[in-house]
C-alpha cells in the first residue's frame, strides 16, 4: 500500500554505504520516519528532495516494520539557509525544536509556521532575530503554552513597563511587581524566580503580543527599535527554553555564529 505525504525533512541520517534515514514533519501524519534506499548517490532520483530542509512530497510504503520512500519530489529547497553560517544555525534551531515538540499528530498550523520562518530566512528579506523570536512564541503558543501578554495580570493596565514571568506566561506592570515584591518578598536573590522573570519596555510588550496574536501571513510586519528587539529577543527565547525545560545545541551554535 502506497502512501503520499507532504513534509519538511527534520532530519537525514546516512545508513550504511548508500541509504539514508529520514525523519518527516509531514502535514497528514505528523513526525515519520522512513528509509531511503540509495539517497546517497547523485544518480538517485531521491537525492535532491531528502536532504534536511527540504519540503518535499514523498510517496511511501511500508516494509516489515519499516516505511521506505518510493519516490520524492522537490517542492521547496530553502537553498539560502546554506549561505551563510548564521542562516544555517537558525534553521538548525528550528527543527531542533520541531523534532523536539512535534508528534504522530498533524499540525498544518506549526508546519505552515515553519515553513514561513524557513522562507524567510532563505529569502534574508527579514533580520535573523526577528524570525527566531517569531518563530519560538509562535510555536509555543500553537502548541499550547500561549502567554497572556495583552495587558498586566492584576490590573489590566497595556501601557507600562512589563515584567514577564517566564514559568507563568504571564506580564506584570512596574506598579504591580513591586507591590508583588512588597508582599512576597524574594529572600534569595539567585532564586529561580528572580532568574526568570525578564523585563519588557512598552514597544517590546506590544511587538510581543503582536508575534503571539496576528495572522501568519503577517508575522514579520512589524517594526521595533533595536534595543526592544533585544528585549523581545530574550523573553522569546527564555520563554521556549524554560517551558521546553531543554537546551538545544543548535541554539549555541547559532550564537557563537552571530557573534
Amino acid at each position: 500500500m502506497l502512501t503520499e505525504v507532504t513534509g519538511l525533512i527534520l532530519r537525514s541520517v546516512n545508513v550504511g554505504e548508500s541509504d539514508r534515514l529520514i525523519t518527516v514533519f509531514t502535514k497528514e501524519m505528523g513526525n515519520v520516519t522512513a528509509m531511503v534506499k540509495g539517497a546517497r548517490s547523485l544518480r538517485n532520483k531521491n537525492m535532491p528532495s531528502t536532504q534536511q530542509y527540504c519540503y518535499s512530497s514523498i510517496i511511501l510504503y511500508k516494509k516489515g516494520d519499516k516505511l521506505w520512500v518510493r519516490e520524492s519530489n522537490l517542492i521547496e529547497g530553502f537553498f539560502g539557509i546554506r549561505e551563510s553560517l548564521d542562516r544555517l544555525g537558525l534553521a538548525g534551531y528550528i527543527v531542533e525544536v520541531l523534532s523536539e515538540v512535534t508528534t504522530a499528530e498533524p499540525d498544518a498550523e506549526l508546519l505552515r509556521l515553519s515553513l514561513n520562518c524557513l522562507y524567510a530566512i532563505s529569502s534574508g528579506k527579514y533580520p535573523l532575530e526577528k524570525i527566531k523570536a517569531a518563530f519560538e512564541i509562535r510555536a509555543l503558543s500553537i502548541i499550547g503554552f500561549m502567554p497572556e501578554v495583552l495587558s498586566c495580570r492584576d490590573c489590566h493596565k497595556s501601557s507600562s513597563d512589563f515584567f514577564f514571568d517566564i514559568m507563568g506566561g504571564n506580564i506584570q506592570c512596574r506598579a504591580c511587581r513591586d507591590d508583588y515584591i512588597l508582599k512576597n518578598p524574594i529572600i534569595d536573590p539567585a532564586s529561580t524566580e528572580s532568574r526568570i522573570v525578564t523585563l519588557l519596555s512598552e514597544g517590546a510588550r506590544t511587538a510581543l503580543a503582536y508575534l503571539v496574536h496576528c495572522p501568519q501571513e503577517r508575522l514579520f510586519s512589524f517594526s521595533v527599535s533595536d534595543e526592544d528587539m533585544k528585549l523581545v529577543s530574550n523573553a522569546c527565547e527564555e520563554y521556549l527554553v524554560n517551558q521546553l525545560e531543554r537546551s538545544f545545541k543548535s541554539l549555541d551554535f547559532y550564537k557563537e555564529v552571530r557573534h
